[in-house]
C-alpha cells in the first residue's frame, strides 16, 4: 500500500469535508473510491477506443452507444 499527500484547492477540500458528513465515511474512503472509479473509467475508455479504432468503418458514436458497446463487448468496469 502507498501513502499519498494531497494539496487540495480550498473548494475541493470543502466539498470533500461535506461528503464525509453526508456519507458518514472517512476522507480516505471517499478519495480511494474516487480513484478506483477514475481508473475503471479510464480503462473502459481505453478499451473502447481500441475497439472503435479497429471497427469504426467511418461511423460516429454517441456516448450512450459507446456505453452500450462496452457492456456488449464485456469491457465495462475493471477489477481493481
Amino acid at each position: 500500500m502507498i501513502e499519498l499527500k494531497l494539496d487540495l484547492p480550498k473548494g475541493l477540500e470543502q466539498h470533500l469535508e461535506y461528503l464525509t458528513i453526508l456519507s458518514k465515511r472517512s476522507k480516505e474512503f471517499i478519495i480511494k473510491e474516487a480513484i478506483i472509479q477514475y481508473l475503471e473509467d479510464a480503462e473502459d475508455i481505453s478499451k473502447l477506443s481500441e475497439w472503435v479504432e479497429k471497427n469504426k468503418e467511418g461511423k460516429t458514436y454517441t456516448s450512450e452507444e459507446l456505453d452500450h458497446l462496452l457492456e456488449q463487448k464485456g469491457l465495462k468496469g475493471a477489477n481493481v
